[in-house]
C-alpha cells in the first residue's frame, strides 16, 4: 500500500510515524488514520481551517451535554506542519457502517438499516441552546436566517452558483416544497452509512459532526440517510432490499412525502461538490428532471 499523492499528507503521516496501512478512510474534509488502538489522526485537505476544528469541537461539546445511544468525536489535539492542519481524536468503537453493508446480510441486515434510520431521527432529539436564527451552526461561512424555508432557497443558491453556475434551477420552489418546522432543533445533512459507526447491531458513533450540521427541521437527518442509501455512488453497497427497508421506516414515521422534496433540495445543497464527479453527477441527474 502506498500513501495517496499528497506530500502534506505524507509529510504529517510520516511525522507521526503512521505508514499507509493505518488508513481508515477518508471524505471531503479529511484523511483519517490509525495512530494506535485508543487514537485516530485526521489530516485536513489542504486548505483546512483549525477554527473548524475548534467550532466542531464546541458543537460536539454541547450535543454531548444530552444522554445520546452513540458516542461522537472526541478532538484530544490540534496540530500543524508545514500549513497542513490535523487532529488527534479518541478512536471511536465499531467500524464504518458502509463498510458493514458489505458483508452483512439476511434479517440481522434490515435490523441494521432500521438502526441507521433510527439513529438519525434520534438526533433531532440532542440538545441545542436556543439560537436567534436556522441554518449553519458551525460552517466557515454560515449561512443562517429566521425560516427554514428562507435558507433552504439561500442555500441551494449558494451552492449552485459554487458549482453549476448558470443553471436555471427554481431554488424557491425547492424550498417551497418543504414545510416550515414546528419546532427548530439540530440535523445533520451527512447523516450516511459512512458516517455512523456500528458493532453489527446497532449504531455506536456518528461522525462529521460540523458544517454539515444545522439548526432546522429535525426530520432532514433521518429522510437525507434514506436518500444517500438508494445513490449508488453514495451508498454502493446499499441492495434494493435496503432501500425497501429504508422506504418502509419512513412511511411508517409518516416521513415519506418528503422524500422527493429533501432529495431535490439535497441535489442542490451537494452542487458545491464539484471534486466529487460521482456526486456531482448524480446531483445534475436530480436537477435535470
Amino acid at each position: 500500500m502506498r500513501y495517496p499523492s499528497d506530500p502534506g499528507l505524507e509529510a504529517v503521516l510520516t511525522r507521526l510515524g503512521i505508514g499507509p496501512e493505518a488508513l481508515l478512510g477518508h471524505g471531503g474534509e479529511a484523511w483519517v488514520y490509525a495512530l494506535d488502538d485508543e487514537r485516530v489522526v485526521r489530516v485536513l485537505h489542504a486548505g483546512g481551517d483549525a477554527d473548524q476544528l475548534r467550532r466542531n469541537r464546541e458543537l460536539i461539546t454541547e450535543l454531548s451535554t444530552g444522554a445520546a445511544r452513540y458516542e461522537f468525536p472526541a478532538i484530544l489535539q490540534v496540530g500543524e506542519l508545514d500549513g497542513r492542519i490535523y487532529a488527534i481524536e479518541r478512536r471511536l468503537p465499531g467500524r464504518s457502517l458502509l463498510e458493514e453493508l458489505q458483508t452483512v446480510e439476511g434479517r440481522r441486515r434490515d435490523l441494521l438499516i432500521e438502526a441507521h434510520f433510527e439513529a438519525a431521527l434520534s438526533l433531532g432529539g440532542l440538545p441545542l441552546h436556543p439560537r436567534d436564527y436556522v441554518g449553519d451552526l458551525v460552517g466557515p461561512l454560515p449561512q443562517r436566517t429566521t425560516t427554514w424555508r428562507a435558507y433552504l432557497k439561500a442555500k441551494a443558491e449558494k451552492s449552485l452558483a459554487a458549482g453549476m453556475p448558470g443553471m436555471p434551477i427554481d431554488t424557491a420552489a425547492l424550498a417551497d416544497a418543504l414545510p416550515e418546522p414546528d419546532q427548530p432543533g439540530f440535523a445533520h445533512l451527512d447523516a450516511f452509512a459512512g458516517n455512523m459507526m456500528t458493532d453489527g447491531r446497532r449504531i455506536t458513533a456518528v461522525l462529521d459532526i460540523g458544517p454539515a450540521c444545522v439548526v432546522g427541521d429535525v426530520r432532514f437527518s433521518s429522510v437525507a440517510a434514506a436518500v444517500y442509501l438508494a445513490v449508488p455512488a453514495i451508498t454502493p453497497s446499499a441492495t434494493p432490499r435496503d432501500i425497501q427497508i429504508a422506504n418502509g421506516w419512513l412511511r411508517g414515521h409518516n416521513l415519506g412525502e418528503l422524500f422527493d422534496p429533501v432529495r431535490h433540495w439535497l441535489a442542490a445543497y451537494w452542487s458545491f461538490a464539484v471534486n466529487d464527479p460521482k456526486v456531482l453527477a448524480w446531483c445534475c441527474s436530480v436537477l435535470d428532471h
